[in-house]
């Protein structure tokens, strides 16, 4: 298959007055265009750092990361113009609308006048926030926000989408709802690479997975081979098996 994100000897050192943290450690992989990948890993593993370099919102110590053939570190603004980024935290501003959170992202990244509308209305519906779209976001639920944030962040239709843990914390009809959503972009072409802590979202829904330790890439596979490879019944397992630690919501 094609790689759409290429990841070589991957680095990044964090320096501080007291410490010296290797984060990321010469980790290699790709990220192939049109699948659903995921990261998983204890906290501290360098899961985040890695989620943060392919996003350019921070530069590698030192290895090679390309994103769609453009260089992180001296093509960050093309890359920024082809990915969406869903933060774990709502990027939302709660005394704007759901129509006007979506007006502002989309005249940030210069979406024509005509097509933002029509897309505005396509994705409210979609995520079934037509009846709430001159609402003032401040008002809506988790669930609510963690929607209109995931459409807010594809209104410039993006070829990547980039999801920091994308249902912590939110009901099960609401989860389920988000995995539909995260199985239709996928089924337009676009690739998706999350963090999560939930194992069942992992197996349920990615094609392959990445499974981090100290800032190691200790496994990576399909969720099934994972599981036959250490002769597991559950991801859960496998990531116990791997990292020592237990499972932390």
């Amino acid at each position: 298959m094609e790689p759409i994100i290429e990841v070589r000897d991957l680095t990044r050192v964090f320096i501080s007055r007291r410490a010296k943290i290797t984060a990321v450690d010469s980790v290699t992989f790709d990220i192939n265009k049109g699948e659903i990948f995921g990261m998983i890993g204890p906290n501290g593993a360098g899961k985040s750092t890695i989620f943060a370099i392919l996003s350019t919102l921070i530069k590698p110590t030192s290895g090679r990361v390309k994103v769609a053939g453009f260089d992180v570190e001296k093509e960050d603004e093309s890359i920024r113009r082809i990915i969406g980024v869903v933060p774990q935290q709502y990027s939302l501003y709660s005394d704007l609308t759901a129509r006007e959170n979506l007006e502002l992202m989309g005249n940030l990244y210069e979406v024509p006048r005509n097509v933002m509308e029509e897309r505005i209305e396509y994705y409210l519906k979609l995520v079934h926030l037509e009846s709430h779209a001159d609402r003032f976001t401040g008002r809506f639920s988790g669930g609510m926000k963690q929607r209109l944030s995931v459409i807010s962040a594809v209104i410039h239709d993006p070829e990547i989408i980039f999801w920091d843990e994308p249902t912590t914390g939110l009901d099960p009809q609401t989860r389920q709802a988000i995995w539909k959503l995260a199985r239709k972009f996928n089924s337009e072409g676009k690739t998706l690479i999350f963090t999560t802590h939930y194992m069942d979202e992992a197996d349920k829904l990615c094609d392959r997975v990445a499974i981090m330790n100290t800032g190691k890439l200790v496994a990576l596979d399909t969720p099934e081979n994972l599981k036959k490879g250490s002769n597991s019944a559950s991801l859960e397992e496998v990531f116990i098996h791997l990292t020592g630690e237990e499972i932390r919501d």
